[in-house]
Parts: C-alpha cells; sequence; structure tokens
C-alpha cells in the first residue's frame, strides 16, 4: 500500500515539474525577450576570455614623461564610481559634443559609441538614441532630490562623468528596450565597441543596483570583452586586478598601479592608455 502511494505521488510530481516547464518553455517561445534574457543571465551567450598572469621586462617610466609620449592616451575610461567611491572635489570630466547632435559624453567614448551606433542600424535596422548623459552635481541633486530610489547621490552617479549613457530606440525604452533587437543587440554586442551593461541582470550584490539593460558604460577593450564574458561587474573587475601585476588578454596587457610619480612599463610597446580607477590606482592597458 505505501509503495502504491510513493508511486502516485512521485507520478505526481513529475506531471507537475513538467507541467510547469512546458508552461515555462510556452512563455519563453511567446516572448523573445524573456527568452533572451534568460539566456543573458545563464551566460548562454559568452565566451571565454583568457585573462593570464605574465612577467613582461618592465622599466620605471615617470607619469610626466608618458605624458609626453605620443604612444600613451591618458583618459578616464576606467574611473570606478558608486557610493563607495564617490567624485572627488577638483574631479572633472574630460567631455566632448557627439557629432553635433547636442549629446555630450566623454571625449574617449564618443568614436566608439559611433561605431556601436553603426553597427546598431546596420543589425538591427534601427537608430540608436541617447536618453541622458552626462549630468553636472546640480542636475544630479535635483534627480537625488525628487526620487532616490532610482537616482544616485550626488557625486556618485556615473552620469557626473559622462561615461554611462542611458539609450534606447523610438518605441523602445527603459526595460521595454529589450523588446527590441536593437536593444538586445546593445545587451549582448555592445562589449565589442567597449561598452558593457553596468549594471546587469546578475550583478545587483556588487553594485547594489538592480538590472539597467538600457544603462550602457564605456570602459574600452579589451575590458569589456573581460567583464561581458566573464560575467562580472566593473567593481569586480577593477578588484580582480591584483595592484602590481601584468595580465595578458585578448591581445593586449593590463597592470592596475598605485597613483604615484612613476610607474612600472613594458620596455617594448606600440601604444598604450592609462585611467585612473578613482580607487588610488591607474590602469594601464597596452598594446603591442
Amino acid at each position: 500500500m505505501k509503495n502504491k502511494l510513493r508511486k502516485r505521488v512521485s507520478a505526481g510530481l513529475i506531471i507537475s515539474v513538467l507541467a510547469v516547464m512546458a508552461a515555462l518553455l510556452a512563455v519563453l517561445a511567446a516572448k523573445p525577450h524573456l527568452r533572451f534574457t534568460a539566456g543573458e543571465y545563464l551566460g548562454l551567450n559568452t565566451r571565454k576570455v583568457t585573462v593570464a598572469k605574465i612577467s613582461p621586462e618592465l622599466e620605471d617610466v615617470s607619469v610626466g614623461a608618458l605624458r609626453g609620449d605620443s604612444r600613451v592616451m591618458f583618459d578616464q575610461s576606467l574611473m570606478l564610481v558608486n557610493s563607495k567611491y564617490p567624485l572627488k572635489d577638483g574631479d572633472e570630466p574630460e567631455l566632448a559634443e557627439y557629432k553635433k547632435t547636442g549629446v555630450i559624453m566623454n571625449a574617449c567614448a564618443a568614436e566608439s559609441y559611433s561605431e556601436l551606433s553603426a553597427a546598431v542600424r546596420e543589425k538591427t535596422d534601427s537608430k540608436l538614441l541617447v536618453m541622458s548623459s552626462v549630468r553636472d552635481a546640480r542636475e544630479q541633486k535635483e534627480l537625488y532630490g525628487r526620487d532616490s530610489s532610482t537616482a544616485a547621490a550626488p557625486g556618485t552617479s556615473e552620469h557626473q562623468t559622462g561615461l554611462g549613457l542611458d539609450v534606447y530606440v523610438k518605441y523602445f525604452a527603459g526595460q521595454g528596450f529589450l523588446k527590441s533587437k536593437a536593444g538586445q543587440f546593445v545587451n549582448s554586442e555592445s562589449w565589442k565597441y567597449g561598452f558593457i551593461i553596468r549594471y546587469p541582470s546578475y550583478g545587483k550584490s556588487s553594485t547594489g543596483i538592480k538590472f539597467e539593460p538600457w544603462h550602457i558604460r564605456y570602459v574600452g577593450k579589451p575590458h569589456a570583452a573581460i567583464i561581458y564574458n566573464d560575467r562580472l561587474t566593473l567593481e569586480k573587475y577593477i578588484d580582480s586586478l591584483k595592484k602590481g601585476e601584468w595580465y595578458a588578454a585578448d591581445g593586449y596587457l593590463i597592470s592596475r598601479q598605485e597613483l604615484g610619480e612613476k610607474v612600472n612599463m613594458p620596455k617594448s610597446y606600440s601604444s598604450a592608455v592609462i585611467s585612473p580607477d578613482n580607487t588610488g590606482c591607474y590602469i594601464i592597458t597596452v598594446k603591442q
């Protein structure tokens, strides 16, 4: 009698599980954007990026000398801005107008945004638009005063750097952005152009902010490739770069070094980008 009861219970559970799975599959089939979001959350669209510690031949070089080296560019691409690492007094974004559109963004992001926008147009036949880009402290304070649940406190928002952009396409904005082909392209392919989804679906535990599929952030190559494909947030990525170490990834060399008058540089390289990370370090990206 007990065995028969167990069999009936087991059969009932199996039928219930299959019914739930069938219902879930039906929902995902009917709503492709949910299927896409599930795939992103599970990392089904990623590829493995190998990040390996290396020991290149190095030399000490003064920061002043690097600023005068035509191979080296200083920018703000890897500044971490959040409640733990707010902007400091005197921190000013390096801004530029994007293609005479009236859209102002950090100068280091403009060329890559142009490439991303062109790719969105080519792949999805949609025009990528910017809803919000740079904000000054006064604007951020006003937004925060209106709704502190959705706006960051002044000094803790990436919008004050011009590196974060809220994007959309016609008829699709906010969470609805993912219902468009353009939104799905931006979420799964923008890393190829140096951008990340700053607040990904899996990242709230480290960012403190829920999923924002419309908020892209410029970090440059190869950092975007590593962050997206290794399913990191900017916080976790910067923390993973141990001070003084050198890493090789996707044809680049990367190092995080404490701010100072000198840094260690490879003896041979073709170009380099140096960005402060707002945690007391530079992040150096070298192309050999």
